[in-house]
């Protein structure tokens, strides 16, 4: 018997150690968008906010985010695209959408129902319009 339990109990570790890992690498990877129908139904009604890790334009409009709480008043996924090639090919396809070359698009970048907006002043004031404020 004493056989028997220590086997269950080995086994029972090792579920809990392959789930924490599991657990754990969901939450560290970043959202990944290689595609529109990815997206679903709302690729045409979403708002993406398309930044670079070490960007700091981005961390300029993620502060002026925090600062005035625009998540909780705009619903938008944030999407990493200097450490992700599937992500910076989504902000590529969205920027031609818009027509901007590639050559013509960076970070900070939001594409917001087919319409785009590049660079620090208009991410600002794109989030400013969604929100009211002067």
């Amino acid at each position: 018997m004493d056989k028997k339990l220590k086997i269950f109990i080995a086994f029972i570790v090792l579920v809990i150690i392959v789930a924490g890992g599991t657990a754990y690498w969901l939450t560290r990877k970043s959202p990944t968008y290689s595609s529109p129908q990815v997206l679903g139904a709302q690729a045409t009604q979403s708002t993406i906010f398309f930044y670079g890790q070490e960007c700091p334009h981005c961390q300029d409009v993620e502060k002026f985010n925090s600062d005035n709480h625009i998540a909780d008043k705009v619903k938008y996924d944030s999407v990493e695209v200097w450490h992700n090639q599937d992500n910076a090919n989504l902000m590529l396809q969205k920027a031609k959408e818009c027509g901007i070359t590639e050559d013509q698009v960076g970070v900070p970048f939001v594409w917001s129902g087919g319409k785009c907006y590049v660079g620090t002043p208009q991410v600002e004031d794109f989030f400013k319009q969604q929100t009211g404020i002067q």
